[in-house]
């Protein structure tokens, strides 16, 4: 009876730190889906202004419903105080929505919040500058994204069996 109780437990202890380790591993991939959600967001924002002629709020709500990762609900909440209370109050909304991201390293953070700081302050053709500069620096962190996980994912999941199974050793 004792060592089914034994069993259970150290299986249900190595269950538990491999999920834990599985989980850390996929938070590394979110971060680069979502700085390549970005990109597409950016690319969409510019066409709808470039060629569409439309106005910046629109352009972010038409944008945004385009994207699949949760980004796209942080970039609706801009989307909706841009839209209720015009340029106004437009900064202090970009800043909390991309910092309540947890996906993203302060680096990644404040590229794109200068970058949404800064459209809708000039003309169309600076504005595409800006988005262009943006883009080029997202790519090059959606690469160190890439090779963090690929460096990292596999050590995480690791890190979780063994440290489930060191676990179990010691305690039973």
């Amino acid at each position: 009876m004792i060592t089914i109780i034994k069993i259970g437990v150290s299986l249900s202890i190595l269950c538990i730190t491999s999920y834990i380790g599985i989980e850390m591993s996929n938070s590394l991939r979110s971060r680069e889906e979502m700085l390549t959600d970005i990109i597409t967001f950016l690319k969409l924002v510019k066409n709808e202004m470039v060629y569409m002629l439309n106005s910046l709020p629109v352009a972010y709500e038409m944008s945004r419903q385009r994207l699949t990762s949760p980004i796209k609900n942080v970039l609706g909440a801009i989307s909706t105080d841009m839209s209720e209370h015009g340029m106004d109050k437009i900064d202090e909304s970009i800043t909390n929505n991309i910092n309540s991201v947890n996906a993203f390293t302060s680096y990644d953070k404040e590229i794109i919040i200068s970058t949404l700081k800064s459209l809708g302050r000039s003309d169309l053709y600076s504005q595409e500058n800006i988005i262009e500069n943006s883009i080029a620096i997202l790519q090059k962190q959606i690469k160190e994204a890439n090779s963090i996980k690929i460096k990292n994912s596999k050590v995480y999941r690791a890190v979780g069996v063994i440290s489930g199974l060191i676990i179990v050793i010691i305690f039973i």
